[in-house]
């Protein structure tokens, strides 16, 4: 909202008469017709007046952005809602410009007196087809009002003024749109009303939904012009009122329920009147006005383009040259062109008993392709043209110039079809169609095309090539994950099942199944009988294994009945066969096919469900589709409001240049945050900052783990403590606050039970007389969860925050509840799926994502990534999710994209480069983010006059500068600076460290950074023991660890307790380091020094993979690197650690010291630029940070400042 110098309406040209004018003093704004660069909208202005003073005029201007704002993030109210291009304040008043899409409102066109050849068609409603008409826009708006009201809005100004509506009837039926939210409210904030409402006495004090729905009906009996008096008045006759009115008996009962002189139905009360319902009603009244049509048979009239001159030449698709050539085949005769007769009769017989009205839309097109098919032709349709000398036409009459026999196939690919058999066509010529238009002919009705073309309409997605894209990209992110949990389905053979006690025991083996093999070849992973052996034999599977259950397939589908088993132990038979031994409560059914899955996938069955759901919400979201595919393109920019200073006060530069940006951006912001750099600091300051700004403002934070929504709600809370209203607002926190935590619903529930229990200790509950309710009442309070979900449900949607993991239950039900926030708020976004954030993303239009691509990416990536880069792979894992039998999990856009891809409309290679794309969605963006400030900047000179939508935080808070450098130099081009104070703070001579080193003097004099250096086993004579199965553990590195643990003490001189971390890339390291130090979880009688440190926030020992720590720290940070040996190939030798964004996690967890356990001889082997230079330029992007890793550390060995240790000094 740019302020300017310049007059705002002069960037504007402006009809010569704006469409409404009220007084100065009404607080509604002037609206004008407006154009600029050809582009049409209309003007929203409030003038400043003396008579009002300027606050208040703002905070209505400012009342109608914000809900604007609001309903834009609503899936499809883009159709449904005017929307905001540009927002502007100047000397002469406040401004919204809304691109209405040449729509007016409807107040401006029922009284305007401009001549036109045909009159504004809302004037001409007597006949049944345009009433349909009227009354499918009517469903629109009822659409637009029940989304208000699924918000907590009332609209509150409910007229002609806040219809907008199109001057020629929209084919589609999509005339009507609504606007005026400068009076909304709500429900939850009528007792604060907006600033000024003083002002302004005329407005009601009451307000509910049902006046909504009251002004509704009232607007609609004036457009009918249908004496208001007459529906209130019960005593009235609904026959006589039909008879005078003209309308139908159901359109004047509707009415009368609309405006509430009658209930909808006898047994529910006004105040029950939704969307639902009137949708309902309201389509039972286009139904009895279409079929009241149909008994009028007034013919829809087409014409056919043949001419009377004898010397035309035709060309190939005319209509003419196409009977003229079936009249040849057929009866050996060429029919003159000018036989209009024969012409007409042939069309009329063609289309007679079996026409079919198609429609499409072509790429790069906006208006669709009618065609009409007959038995032996096709006919394109096009709009009749009455004035030569005018660009106006009209679907009264459809002409018909081009036919074909066969259509090409850009013409019939995504059309919709319905069958017009039983309507009336009458087949005239264009002389004809003029005579008509002219009321030469006789006739005085027609019946418009519309009316059919309409019918298209229904459940109508068509969608533009890039939306399709994006769609059919997650779908085929969403199927390959799919594919890796079916391959967690293990085939097995029943060998025996014996009765034992109460219970069965059940004996198996692995079988051999085409399916599952050919699924485990197509991921790139081990035999299922490999597998199964490693999981239940080796015990080396990822997820817990002593429960399982008998499934008849591994497509998820619907089973008769659940058999749990309880896996006991395995057996090998005399012959050399591996079996397994269960135990069950039910005998196993008399299958032929048997499999077993692992208990724990139910919950990944559950994440799946909740991605297809949402899924297919995101389909008919256009505005978020189209901001995912071009953010900048659809980015918009406001000026930042007065006294931000207050708030940016306590943040560095970097910060505050993204919190500007981040305030000033919609409907998307990027923000990059490397490790220290205080994100969660930012968005604490943000969320203050929008309740100073709007104290009902409501919030989701979300993050792709519970310890990150934890600390997000600790910190969060703790910045809010300031707020004058923070006893006002409603917090609810949706995430495990405990590892042990069965649900993560236990903050909602315990809020349930306080509001329950105040409305126990409530003057109404103890004065009631209704024992019933009463101990109802109480029971709610002391009974199970779920049966407080329905409140739950109620709290959810009307907190001011939700804290919630990324994929949770309370996200799904909150999108299947229709829920909007003014902002989302994403953490971890770089961990996280493109098609998980789809879910925080559907549920405001603000939209925040926090994240770093150069830490950990989400779980499988590479492997993902892999699949969907190879068409020949893709392919077989698309062709094999038809055997997916869940309907939830697959869903419909799912659905919808396999039927298609069995008639060969998709191209494999296109969809897997796309998917591999968007399943990365944050670093995507960013990094086209990046790519276009670039070349903006290498264009223009400069990166202004770009809509930015991302920032990147540069200064970081948490590492001494020696190790932020390294992160800093390795992994973010030197971008990475520490804070000037934090500098100080590490580098001062005084500076007390939290921990001391006994016992050695090389530890204890070295730097922040220390390489203990193992030997290399490739070049060390008699060195045989380097990294050893199972993958991936090192007994060397172990005891070089347990060493130095036995040397590090706390320092008596420091206030803070020291906190130790333990990592390796590898869980195998990591859990027999930790058998190490600890017994039945306490720390073993050597090591009990350790209890008077503690490990890091939100984990409950010292030791951990590096994976399980992104996001946490630690004063001193251990890291055994494990990799040793003489592997020929970068990725055998080095694993994990040839994996950037590991590393950079590993190095950046240490706050004073980061110590480094491993062969550095052997890392710079391979970090040496012969090494690195390789040729596959893909590994050779992936690796080369290795050769600056390398370069860093040789050059800050030289300088002293990481001090290289050889690893027998430290014992």
């Amino acid at each position: 909202m740019d302020s300017v110098e310049k007059k705002f309406l002069e960037n504007y040209n402006l009809s010569e008469v704006s469409s409404s004018t009220c007084g100065d003093s009404s607080g509604r704004p002037i609206i004008y017709n407006a154009e600029k660069e050809g582009d049409l909208f209309i003007i929203k202005h409030w003038p400043r007046s003396p008579e009002i003073c300027d606050e208040e005029v703002e905070a209505i201007w400012l009342h109608e952005l914000r809900q604007l704002h609001r309903l834009n993030g609503f899936p499809g109210a883009d159709d449904l809602i005017a929307t905001l291009v540009e927002s502007c304040k100047d000397a002469e008043g406040f401004y919204l410009v809304l691109d209405t899409q040449e729509r007016l409102p409807l107040s401006f066109l029922m009284s305007s007196r401009v001549l036109t050849r045909k009159p504004f068609w809302i004037k001409n409603l007597k006949k049944p087809s345009q009433r349909a008409h009227f009354w499918k826009n009517i469903i629109r708006i009822s659409s637009a009002i029940d989304m208000l009201h699924n918000q907590g809005l009332l609209h509150r100004q409910l007229s002609a003024d806040s219809i907008l509506a199109t001057n020629n009837q929209h084919d589609g039926c999509r005339d009507f749109q609504l606007t005026g939210f400068e009076w909304s409210m709500r429900v939850t904030t009528l007792t604060n009303s907006m600033p000024g409402k003083a002002a302004f006495t005329s407005v009601p004090f009451n307000y509910s939904f049902a006046n909504d729905w009251k002004d509704l009906g009232v607007l609609i009996s004036e457009i009918l012009n249908l004496d208001l008096k007459f529906l209130d008045d019960i005593s009235a006759s609904i026959k006589d009122i039909s008879a005078v009115s003209g309308l139908m008996l159901i359109e004047v009962i509707f009415l009368r329920k609309l405006v509430g002189a009658i209930p909808f139905r006898s047994s529910s009360s006004y105040e029950s009147i939704d969307g639902a319902f009137t949708k309902k009603a309201i389509l039972e009244i286009v139904d009895a006005l279409d079929r009241g049509t149909s008994k009028t048979a007034i013919p829809f009239n087409l014409a056919i383009k043949v001419s009377s001159n004898p010397e035309l030449k035709l060309f190939s698709n005319s209509v003419t040259s196409r009977i003229q050539d079936i009249y040849k085949q057929k009866y050996g005769v060429m029919l003159d062109k000018t036989n209009t007769i024969e012409l007409k009769k042939f069309v009329e017989k063609d289309i007679a008993d079996s026409a079919t009205l198609l429609k499409t839309i072509l790429p790069d097109k906006v208006d669709p392709v009618y065609l009409l098919k007959g038995n032996e032709l096709i006919y394109q349709l096009d709009k009749f043209s009455p004035d030569k000398n005018s660009d106006e036409s009209t679907w009264d009459i459809a002409v018909c110039e081009r036919a074909y026999v066969e259509p090409p196939l850009h013409l019939m690919k995504n059309s919709k079809t319905i069958s017009i058999a039983s309507v009336k066509v009458s087949v005239i010529t264009i002389a004809d169609a003029f005579n008509i238009q002219k009321g030469l002919s006789g006739s005085s009705e027609e019946n418009s095309w519309v009316s059919l073309f309409s019918k298209l309409e229904t459940g109508d997605t068509t969608r533009t090539d890039d939306q399709q894209r994006l769609i059919d990209s997650f779908i085929a992110c969403h199927l390959t994950e799919v594919a890796y949990a079916r391959s967690e389905i293990f085939p097995v053979e029943v060998i025996s099942s014996e009765v034992e006690g109460d219970s069965y025991k059940v004996q198996m083996s692995s079988k051999n199944s085409d399916e599952s093999e050919r699924l485990a070849k197509m991921l790139g992973i081990d035999p299922p009988a490999v597998r199964l052996e490693k999981i239940l034999k080796k015990d080396e599977g990822e997820y817990e294994t002593l429960v399982w259950s008998l499934v008849s397939g591994n497509g998820f589908g619907k089973e008769d009945e659940e058999i749990i088993l309880d896996y006991q132990n395995y057996h090998v038979t005399a012959d050399g066969q591996l079996t397994y031994n269960f135990l069950t409560k039910m005998p196993p059914p008399n299958n032929y096919n048997y499999f077993i899955a692992p208990n724990s996938l139910q919950g990944t069955i559950r994440q799946l469900t909740r991605r297809s759901k949402a899924l297919d919400t995101l389909t008919s979201h256009t505005e978020l589709l189209n901001v995912l595919i071009s953010p900048q393109k659809y980015s918009n920019t406001f000026a930042l409001p007065l006294g931000i200073e207050n708030h940016t006060a306590r943040l560095d530069n970097s910060k505050k240049k993204s919190f500007e940006r981040i305030i000033s951006t919609h409907p998307l912001s990027l923000v990059q945050g490397p490790p220290g750099v205080g994100k969660t600091f930012l968005v604490s300051t943000l969320v203050r900052y929008f309740f100073d700004q709007e104290s009902d403002s409501r919030i989701l934070l979300t993050a792709q783990s519970h310890s990150t929504v934890q600390h997000l709600f600790h910190e969060v809370c703790n910045h809010l403590k300031e707020c004058d209203n923070l006893d006002d607002l409603l917090i609810i926190r949706c995430s495990k606050q405990d590892k042990n935590d069965e649900t993560s619903l236990i903050d909602a529930d315990e809020k349930a039970k306080k509001y329950i229990q105040g409305f126990v200790n409530s003057e109404l509950f103890l004065n009631s007389n209704s024992d019933s309710i009463k101990n109802d009442a109480r029971l709610l309070i002391s009974g199970q969860a779920h049966k407080r979900y329905p409140l739950i449900n109620q709290l959810l949607r009307a907190a001011n925050i939700v804290f919630s993991t990324t994929n949770s239950e309370q996200v799904e039900r909150m999108i299947k509840d229709r829920a909007q926030f003014d902002w989302t708020i994403m953490e971890e976004t770089g961990k996280v799926t493109g098609l998980e954030l789809a879910s925080p993303l559907l549920l405001s239009h603000r939209r925040l994502m926090i994240g770093d691509h150069k830490q950990l990416p989400p779980y499988r990536s590479n492997e993902i990534i892999s699949i969907l880069t190879s068409p020949e792979r893709l392919k077989v894992l698309l062709q094999d999710s038809e055997s997916i039998f869940s309907a939830k999990i697959k869903g419909e856009a799912t659905k919808l994209f396999l039927d298609e891809l069995q008639g060969a409309e998709k191209n494999i290679a296109d969809i897997g480069r796309a998917a591999s794309k968007y399943f990365m969605l944050f670093q995507t963006l960013v990094e086209d983010e990046v790519r276009e400030a670039r070349l903006h900047e290498q264009l223009f000179g400069t990166e202004e006059g770009r809509s930015a939508v991302g920032s990147m935080l540069t200064v970081q808070h948490r590492m001494h500068p020696n190790i932020a450098d390294i992160v800093s130099t390795v992994f973010y081009k030197g971008d990475l600076k520490t804070d000037e104070e934090k500098i100080k703070s590490f580098t001062h001579a005084d500076s007390i460290l939290p921990f001391v080193f006994e016992d050695s003097s090389s530890l204890s004099d070295s730097s922040s950074i220390v390489w203990i250096d193992v030997p290399d086993v490739q070049t060390t004579k008699k060195m045989k023991a380097g990294d050893s199965l199972p993958r991936w553990n090192n007994l060397n590195e172990r005891k070089i660890v347990t060493a130095l643990l036995k040397k590090i003490k706390p320092n008596e001189h420091s206030s803070s307790k020291c906190k130790i971390a333990i990592l390796s890339p590898y869980s195998e390291q990591v859990g027999r380091i930790s058998r190490f130090i600890y017994k039945q979880s306490k720390l073993k009688p050597e090591f009990s020094h350790l209890s008077f440190f503690e490990p890091a926030s939100d984990h409950s020992d010292f030791c951990s993979t590096v994976d399980a720590f992104q996001g946490s720290e630690a004063d001193v940070v251990i890291v055994s690197l494990v990799r040793n040996n003489g592997n020929p190939t970068i990725r055998g030798a080095l694993g994990f650690l040839a994996d950037e964004r590991r590393m950079n996690v590993l190095l950046s967890r240490a706050r004073y010291k980061l110590i480094i356990i491993g062969s550095y001889s052997f890392l710079k082997y391979w970090g040496s630029n012969e090494v690195v230079n390789i040729g596959d330029v893909n590994l050779k992007s992936q690796t080369a940070f290795l050769a600056r890793l390398v370069a860093k550390l040789n050059a800050m060995i030289e300088s002293g400042t990481v001090t290289l240790i050889p690893s027998h000094k430290i014992y």
